[in-house]
């Protein structure tokens, strides 16, 4: 077996199986089914209604291919659309629209084979040009899709290829040994959209996919309705119901609540401070191992944390992490050591766990000659954010750090911004601000994270951080093709991230859905998506 293999086969979520992607990965069965996401309540009912209502994330930007970066969004597209492959409830990656995949020349060249018999909603099939068709236009600048970013550096229009009618060829810029897993569902977006039609704007009044629901209509920012695909392609999975309502809802405690009258049959994302309420009884929980974090981040070129490296290392010793994950979110998640790799089996383990430490926090302080000062803290209103805002505020008050919460507000997502300007004025656009919490979905692999967040030229990096050592520890791991290089360029990133301290990583979550009583199958990947063709 090849290094590249090796590594492949190595590479997996935090606690979780490592059967990722073998090479020749069609030994998968085509469309197996996917297991049950835990062990469900005894009283079952004797039918499943014909329509099942789930409660989804806020949807802040448009349900499309290009724009989605959201949870309700990406929800909606999980069900009405497919990728390559699919990230299961143990973060298994399985083939969808591919079949299988393979590495050759030491993980710079991918070859997928694509599945036969796939059509889109409108009745024509799904190919290889269809799969070249997507890649390109998320790649094309004009598109400004949110998916360009991860693949910056790694992946551009002349490396996506049509082999043959049901085979695609990636010649990457550098070796990826985890580049399936940037081809999953779990990316932003991805879904194979149709040879011709766009993934912008004019997309969500159709949503002609290839997934186990067709559209029905949508109503912005609220809910959308579907139809169950009778030709869908994965004769194991054919829907049960014969419809789909997914409706958005800012908290979830509310939709819970409305589980229990029975005009819901399931809520996804709840906190472990709502499930511990949760009346057992007449609710089942369904909970699932996440990457997926709250990251905090502190503006390293403008605003009153980049003065000294020290201030914000300050901030991160403010925290008591193990307080808040048993706290606060009753033991539903793992404590983090803010960077994106302690989850991951290639992290090194020896890098000490940051704890709080407030006679730290002072010296250092007072060494970056700082006595305090007041920031505004900019995110928006969701469960688990309105449980770490003020939990913030109060270890940060402790330096002399005064979070101001009074202007967290639905535009964190949506106030304009041209990424390549850098703008030295604050606002509380993410991008912008001085000090924001971001909320960042499961990943199989970080290379995405590290790419688009921790690299000096990452689009979503929001600290600003700019630092050659960490991006060339970045491209080593990126690179890396074994288990034990791995290792060793995480080590580097570990360390790093904690010296410089861009980002606060507190915890890793714990994805738990609430299901009605009888409902079956039903389970949240890591990122949140739904697969409501496994439920009944």
């Amino acid at each position: 077996m090849s290094e590249v293999n090796e590594m492949v086969q190595e590479v997996a979520t935090a606690g979780v199986s490592r059967r990722h992607f073998v090479q020749g990965a069609a030994a998968v069965a085509a469309g197996a089914a996917l297991p049950m996401a835990g062990v469900l309540g005894s009283n079952l009912v004797s039918a499943a209604p014909s329509v099942l209502r789930v409660a989804i994330g806020k949807i802040a930007n448009a349900p499309t291919p290009f724009s989605t970066n959201d949870a309700g969004s990406l929800q909606i597209l999980a069900n009405v659309g497919e990728s390559l492959s699919w990230s299961n409830d143990t973060s298994e990656i399985v083939p969808r629209v591919a079949l299988s995949w393979k590495a050759s020349a030491g993980g710079k060249t991918w070859t997928f084979k694509i599945r036969p018999g796939i059509t889109f909603h409108d009745g024509s099939a799904l190919t290889a040009d269809d799969v070249v068709w997507t890649f390109k236009s998320h790649l094309d600048p004009a598109n400004k899709s949110n998916v360009a970013g991860k693949f910056k550096g790694i992946l551009d229009t002349n490396g996506v290829t049509k082999i043959d009618e049901f085979t695609v060829k990636f010649d990457l810029l550098s070796a990826v040994g985890t580049f399936p897993y940037l081809c999953a569902g779990t990316s932003y977006g991805l879904l194979i959209i149709k040879n011709g039609e766009s993934g912008g704007p004019t997309w969500e009044n159709k949503m002609n996919g290839c997934g186990p629901y067709v559209f029905e209509s949508y109503v912005k920012g609220d809910r959308a309705t579907f139809k169950k695909n009778p030709n869908y392609w994965d004769k194991t999975r054919q829907p049960k119901f014969d419809k789909l309502v997914t409706i958005s809802f800012e908290s979830q405690e509310a939709a819970v609540a409305q589980i229990l009258t029975g005009k819901l049959d399931a809520t996804t994302g709840i906190t472990g401070a709502l499930a511990t309420k949760i009346n057992k009884k007449k609710i089942d929980l369904v909970n699932v191992k996440s990457v997926g974090h709250l990251m905090v981040h502190m503006r390293s070129d403008f605003g009153p944390f980049s003065a000294d490296k020290r201030i914000r290392q300050a901030a991160a010793l403010t925290l008591d992490r193990v307080g808040f994950l048993k706290g606060v979110l009753k033991g539903y998640g793992s404590v983090g050591n803010d960077n994106v790799m302690d989850p991951f089996p290639t992290a090194d383990k020896t890098v000490k766990q940051r704890a709080k430490d407030i006679a730290a926090a002072k010296k250092l302080m007072a060494a970056a000659g700082s006595t305090g000062f007041k920031v505004d803290l900019s995110t928006y209103h969701r469960d688990d954010i309105d449980l770490l805002a003020p939990w913030l505020k109060s270890s940060f008050a402790e330096i002399g750090i005064d979070l101001n919460l009074a202007t967290i507000a639905d535009s964190y997502y949506t106030a304009p911004w041209d990424a390549n300007t850098s703008k030295k004025q604050e606002s509380h656009f993410w991008l912008e601000s001085n000090c924001g919490i971001t909320e960042f979905g499961h990943r199989g692999a970080p290379a995405e994270y590290l790419t688009r967040v921790f690299r000096s030229n990452g689009d979503w990096n929001a600290a600003h951080i700019k630092d050659a050592a960490l991006d060339a520890a970045i491209d080593e791991y990126n690179t890396a093709t074994t288990p034990a290089k791995a290792t060793i360029a995480s080590k580097k990133i570990q360390e790093l991230s904690l010296d410089l301290s861009p980002y606060i990583i507190a915890f890793f979550e714990v994805r738990t859905s609430a299901v009605r009583k009888g409902l079956k199958g039903f389970y949240t990947n890591g990122m949140g998506q739904f697969d409501a063709a496994a439920t009944a």
